[in-house]
């Protein structure tokens, strides 16, 4: 018995080996500026470049992998310089009631996003492999010390837990700007199943007599599975041969990957609100779906009991007699002859990973912002939380960063950091939950995202090359507190046109002779240091220069005044500052709470 405990061991230490990768460090880059993935955590979300294109298989790539238990080095002790002996004490002791492993990975293969007007639409093609392993403390108690502690009871090993799905996944995402202060998002996600693996059931117990003289172990499993298996049954027919088990490689095929037998449906749903100046919220859902599978499924179930009596080691000795060998490999049949599977075919359903996420980010400056995010990972029926708090700051407009600090369960020392950098229209970015994980020994969750955009369009451009190109005032401009009313045909010289109302607009009006204005005089030349306009929008034609003027005092912007640059263009200030901080700010908080003016900035008088 104890050879066989130490081969189950070592078959759980290589699955736990074979699942060793990352995770998809959506906490760090749940808020990260200028980085387009956002709206796959949060559909809601436009990026700031009108046109958005992912280099296949190389967008984004992602994986994902917690250890709700161990690390390595729980299980491996050095010894010496160079030897490694495996700790099972150890181990044991840093085991928890529920243990739980999870492995997932995701491949973006074409992602496209087109900014039109209000809204963002986005098509992502995404491959995806998700795998989970749970297992309760009892089955590491039994393999580690036995039977002897359960001695005439009862031990219930309780369920064992296990999913696993590959799938493709194509999503249609619509993101809408509804006012100032709401915006808000959806994806619909139509998926094709690879292959499937799932415990639908599974109840182990064992009871032991008294006197250790035998063991009654009672087995009830219920798997489903869809993928291209190979077996053959026994004699009567009705159980299935273990050792005709295998699985068919040459059938994972094109056919198989856009297998359309294996249909499902998603949904991501996502908001964001700002509430004031400096506070916004953000909530999300994803995965919200199933997935049928009709192809290549099986269903296999057991319900078997196995009286155990030991093994006869009393004649091993002599030349002719049973080796230890020998008669563990009769417990091995006997455990297969008695634990056999039954099959039948049938299509069937289940769910996805659901994630749900609800965070916020406070403005310190201009370029630095404060946030936290709490995420609920549904996993096998059970949700397990985590809470990130990240701080990011733009470095420039085409460079930002991002440090974080996370907790899980079972594991409360993650450190975060992420990066996005853009030259002419690539951007390169990649971000990881924990960067301590670098001394995988130690660690329980190893997470990484990275990938290469294409990006196209930046919303703030054209306004930032109308500023650069307008001319520098060869004359001094400085408006009038109150200009008198004028009439209709009436031409203003040496002065600056502001606050002018033209009576009985019902009629047509009649242009203006261009304005020529005069050197200013003495008396009304500005300090040396010239403030700051901010600048809502520029015209040739007066009226509509007036009717955004009123527009603006109705929205609050008390200051609202209308300025006249050479060649008759009027232009609306509505706010006017000593420093050009001061002005940008104004700037930045008109875009934030009134897209509809996002084209304003700011200029300097002369």
């Amino acid at each position: 018995m104890k050879k066989m405990r130490i081969v189950l061991v070592v078959l759980f230490v290589c699955l736990c080996s074979e699942f060793l990768r990352g995770q998809d460090a959506n906490g760090t880059a749940y808020f990260l500026p200028n980085l387009p993935q956002r709206v796959r955590f949060n559909p809601a979300y436009q990026p700031e470049y009108k046109v958005w294109v992912g280099l296949p298989a190389l967008s984004g790539i992602s994986v994902n992998y917690m250890n709700s238990a161990f690390g390595i080095d729980d299980l491996l002790v050095k010894e010496g310089k160079d030897s490694l002996y495996v700790d099972m004490d150890r181990m044991y002791k840093s085991l928890r009631k529920q243990n739980m492993i999870h492995f997932g990975n995701d491949i973006s293969l074409l992602t496209v996003g087109v900014k039109i007007n209000s809204w963002y639409a986005t098509l992502d093609v995404t491959e995806k492999n998700d795998f989970l392993f749970r297992a309760n403390k009892d089955l590491f108690s039994f393999l580690k010390r036995g039977n002897e502690p359960y001695l005439g009871k009862t031990m219930d090993i309780g369920d064992l837990g296990l999913q696993l799905n590959a799938y493709e996944e194509f999503a249609f995402g619509l993101s809408k700007k509804v006012n100032d202060k709401w915006t808000v998002g959806g994806r619909a996600k139509f998926l094709l199943g690879i292959a499937n693996a799932s415990l639908v059931n599974s109840k182990i117990s064992i009871e032991s007599a008294k006197d250790a003289s035998s063991m009654k172990i009672r087995s009830k499993q219920d798997i489903r599975v869809s993928a291209p298996l190979t077996f053959e049954y026994e004699k009567d027919g009705e159980y299935i041969n273990w050792d005709s088990f295998d699985v068919d490689t040459d059938d994972f095929s094109v056919s198989m990957v856009l297998n359309t037998k294996n249909p499902g449906f998603a949904l991501d749903l996502g908001a964001e609100y700002q509430f004031n100046d400096k506070l916004k919220f953000y909530a999300s859902v994803l995965d919200l779906g199933f997935i049928r599978w009709g192809a290549e499924n099986y269903r296999f179930t057991q319900n078997a009991t196995f009286d155990w009596q030991g093994g006869d080691l009393s004649n091993s000795i002599g030349k002719d007699s049973k080796s230890i060998d020998d008669v563990f490999d009769d417990l091995i049949d006997s455990l297969k002859d008695n634990f056999r599977l039954k099959e039948k075919q049938g299509a069937y359903m289940n769910m996805l990973r659901t994630q749900v996420y609800l965070g916020a980010t406070y403005q310190l400056s201009k370029m630095v912002n404060v946030a936290g995010v709490a995420e609920l990972t549904l996993l096998d029926k059970t949700f397990y939380p985590s809470l990130t708090a990240s701080a990011d700051v733009r470095l420039l407009r085409n460079v930002s960063a991002a440090v974080s600090y996370s907790v899980m369960p079972g594991n409360y020392v993650n450190v975060g950091a992420a990066l996005t950098a853009k030259l002419g229209p690539v951007q390169l970015y990649a971000a990881t939950d924990n960067v301590l994980a670098a001394n995988y020994t130690s660690t329980q969750s190893l997470n990484g995202r990275f990938g290469i955009n294409l990006l196209f369009g930046h919303r703030d451009k054209k306004k930032k090359e109308k500023e650069e190109e307008e001319p520098v005032m060869e004359t001094v401009v400085v408006p009038v507190k109150k200009a008198p009313e004028v009439k209709k045909d009436t031409v203003v010289k040496d002065t600056i046109v502001k606050d002018t109302v033209v009576k009985d607009t019902a009629t047509p009006v009649v242009k203006a002779e261009p304005v020529v204005i005069s050197p200013v005089k003495e008396e009304m030349m500005v300090e040396e240091e010239s403030p700051w306009y901010v600048i809502v929008g520029s015209f040739k034609n007066r009226q509509q220069a007036e009717h955004l003027k009123n527009k603006m005092i109705q929205l609050g912007f008390k200051d609202t005044q209308i300025l006249y640059h050479g060649r008759e263009l009027f232009r609306v200030s509505c706010g006017v500052f000593a420093t050009h901080d001061e002005a940008w700010d104004k700037v930045f908080e008109i875009r934030r709470l009134y897209p509809k003016y996002k084209d304003v900035w700011a200029m300097k008088g002369i």
